[in-house]
């Protein structure tokens, strides 16, 4: 029982120090699907579009995570390496968290004016 408390412990200990690292990742890995800092309207339309899986003029959040995921896995680099290494309900709530910093109105989905992903 020690043993499993020590290791739960290690691993959220691990998980806070790592927290704002993977966080940091995620942003990073966003912005070299989306689009350059000079704001390229149409790299940023056609990143929106690429993610907007259903073709609703909006992104969910499921839609948000397969399309990061996918992102993370096909940029390789050592973000994505770090980002695959996390357990799946650390990766969600990586994403979760990035998802609430876009969706600034608490919309519970993006549109085109929430789709920032460098930020």
């Amino acid at each position: 029982m020690f043993d499993a408390f020590k290791e739960f412990a290690i691993r959220i200990g691990a998980f806070a120090l790592l927290s704002p690292l993977i966080l940091g990742m995620v942003g990073p890995a966003l912005s070299d699907m989306a689009f350059a800092q000079d704001g390229s309207g149409d790299r940023r339309m056609a990143s929106f579009q690429a993610a907007d899986a259903n073709h609703d003029g909006r992104i969910s959040q499921d839609e948000f995570e397969a399309f990061a995921k996918a992102r993370m896995a096909s940029s390789g680099g050592m973000r994505a390496a770090m980002f695959s290494r996390l357990a799946p309900e650390d990766q969600k709530a990586r994403l979760d968290e990035k998802f609430a910093q876009m969706d600034t109105s608490g919309k519970g989905y993006l549109t085109p004016d929430d789709w920032h992903p460098q930020s």
